[in-house]
């Protein structure tokens, strides 16, 4: 279950951090394949791992000082932090000390890491704490054994390499930024906590159903006390015990006593889960989303969903995004008129959906089961749900997020994948079956038109679809020959577009022109607005992303299907959707 820290006073580890490239993979274990036994090593050369208290000695004669290295930031992407390194692939071991003062010591403490790319090992003075794998979402150990008293020394191992056998797996279409991307925190919590909440809604004839489930930690014996109130509605009810440390309880509320969250009314309301001698709080949405009738509902209302995609990227930053970075993609997204933004290919920070819950804009969130995973690998199947698990009970009291998106561009005539990927959407469903689920598919062409043939439709909410007319094939406006199915699953366009350079101008016929770029728009818009079945559309992309397989004249290593370029230059198809959202009102 995912420790939940958001809500509580963490102390942050983040700062200057020491890193230590390890290409050759030496400093962990190396030096005892030599020396076996202590006669093998009569002049007492230095055997230590890494991490081992006292291997970084003054004086002794290893290739390592944990405590004068490269100086870092934490977080940050280490290629971005020293660029000689921008290309590197492969072990880095980061180190920090830090104090702890026995007297202000919690009953239990864990070390939380937001997200590190990609394998990590985790030492805590010289004890191993944990691994974990998998590069955007956040895992956490507890430390209460290891802390010691006065100085503490913290080694991690980041190994950033592409697997064949990994999630994603070797091949992707976006640079693979290594490091400890996001933010480091001890969180202290009493010997009995709240490690998690869920906080699940729905309309029922005019009542609102609300339903609580929390998750206690450490509580031995006889269960604790478990309520959870609300404030600002004046309600509060006792959780009781389901099992397994799990408590669950429900209130109705009359619908005209609630403001709902909603994109033109995003309001939140405090919640707070008290269990024993434990409180955490958290503002939470209340609202509804629900499929019916070829329409994706909020609180009963049809939606039309103005979106784009984005990556998680930052011009000198890589994947390590602070407040202001955050603020400008929503400045953007608002300028654009976008009620909704897919947050591709991968789990985004957690601030994205903290932000989107205040501005109203809905998600789609994702993890990076992306071309050719290896399904059929039960190991790989387990990281799969991992890394779903991480995500989803990480986000799922964010109103904000609408979909859970499961896979992108898979090959739908892999008689393994048809098999694990509905496996997949029922075991999201298990964790969270307030919001819907979907994958980013093809649409094929037949003689009848384009039209959707992946199996895994059946088991959507909603279907996203990945087309480029216009740029890689056909013409812009060919979604108009989409076998539109007014009552059937609802299908957003989760991408679409095409590349321009930013000052590149030409006909409208000319590759690589803003121009070129602003016609493909024009078409796909008006596709889109004209087909009952498309109730959305997330153009690729917001802003130009580095993407190692990208490079021709215009391209040098960059992505260019951006509507506004890497240094937040606007193109013109950047005005030609916010004039087409203008209309979708």
């Amino acid at each position: 279950m995912h420790l939940l820290a958001h809500p509580r006073e963490t102390r942050s580890l983040d700062g200057t951090w020491q890193a230590i490239p390890d290409q050759y993979e030496n400093f962990e274990g190396y030096f005892e394949d030599f020396f076996d036994e202590e006669d093998d090593n009569p002049a007492g050369f230095a055997v230590k791992s890494i991490y081992e208290p006292g291997a970084s000695e003054e004086n002794d004669p290893c290739d390592f000082n944990i405590h004068d290295g490269r100086s870092v930031a934490v977080p940050s992407s280490l290629g971005e932090e020293i660029p000689e390194f921008r290309h590197y692939e492969g072990w880095v071991w980061y180190a920090r000390t830090f104090d702890r003062d026995a007297a202000a010591g919690a009953d239990r403490t864990f070390l939380r890491f937001g997200a590190v790319n990609y394998k990590t090992k985790v030492w805590l003075n010289g004890e191993l704490l944990g691994t974990h794998e998998g590069g955007y979402t956040p895992f956490s150990f507890e430390a209460t054994d290891a802390l010691e008293d006065g100085e503490n020394v913290l080694v991690v191992q980041v190994d950033n390499q592409r697997y064949e056998d990994g999630i994603p797996n070797e091949s992707t279409d976006w640079f693979n930024f290594g490091g400890i991307n996001r933010s480091v925190d001890l969180v202290e919590v009493p010997d009995a906590y709240v490690r998690n909440f869920k906080v699940e809604s729905d309309l029922d004839d005019g009542t609102v159903d609300v339903s609580v489930s929390a998750w206690i930690d450490g509580a031995d014996g006889d269960d604790p006390s478990v309520s959870v109130a609300f404030p600002e509605l004046d309600r509060e009810t006792a959780l009781e015990p389901a099992g397994d440390g799990e408590f669950t309880g429900a209130l109705r509320i009359p619908e005209a006593e609630v403001s709902l969250w909603s994109t033109e009314d995003p309001h939140l309301y405090t919640v707070r889960v008290e269990a024993g001698g434990d409180a955490v709080e958290d503002r939470v949405g209340l609202r509804d989303l629900r499929v019916r009738d070829g329409d994706v509902l909020l609180n009963g209302e049809p939606l039309w969903l103005r979106g784009i995609a984005l990556h998680e990227e930052s011009a000198g930053k890589g994947r390590a995004l602070d407040a202001e970075d955050i603020e400008e993609r929503f400045r953007w997204i608002n300028e654009l008129g976008c009620n909704y933004a897919r947050l591709a290919h991968y789990p985004h920070t957690e601030e994205m959906a903290r932000r989107a819950d205040e501005e109203g804009i809905l998600l789609w969130e994702e993890v990076p089961a992306y071309w050719d995973i290896d399904f059929g690998d039960e190991e790989v199947q387990e990281l799969y749900r991992q890394q779903l698990r991480e995500l989803v009970q990480r986000d799922w009291n964010r109103p904000s997020v609408a979909m859970w998106s499961i896979a992108n561009e898979t090959d739908h005539t892999d008689d393994t994948r048809n098999e694990v990927l509905p496996e997949m959407a029922e075991y999201v469903r298990s964790l969270d079956d307030t919001r819907l689920v979907t994958a980013a598919c093809f649409v094929d062409e037949t003689d009848d038109g384009l039209e959707i043939r992946d199996p895994l439709q059946e088991h959507l909410d909603v279907i996203g679809i990945n087309e480029y007319h216009g740029w890689y094939y056909g013409d812009a406006d060919n979604m108009q020959a989409f076998q539109e199915d007014p009552e059937g699953t609802p299908v957003v366009i989760s991408e679409t577009g095409g590349g321009a350079k930013w000052g590149h101008h030409g006909d409208a016929d000319e590759r690589w022109t803003e121009e070129h770029q602003a016609e493909i728009y024009r078409g796909q818009t008006k596709a889109a607005a004209e087909n009952d079945q498309i109730v959305g559309f997330s153009p690729w992309i917001l802003f130009d992303f580095r993407a190692p397989m990208r490079q021709n004249e215009f391209q040098r290593g960059y992505n260019r299907k951006g509507v506004v370029d890497q240094h937040g230059r606007k193109k013109q198809a950047f005005h030609v959707l916010r004039d087409f959202y203008q209309t979708q009102r």
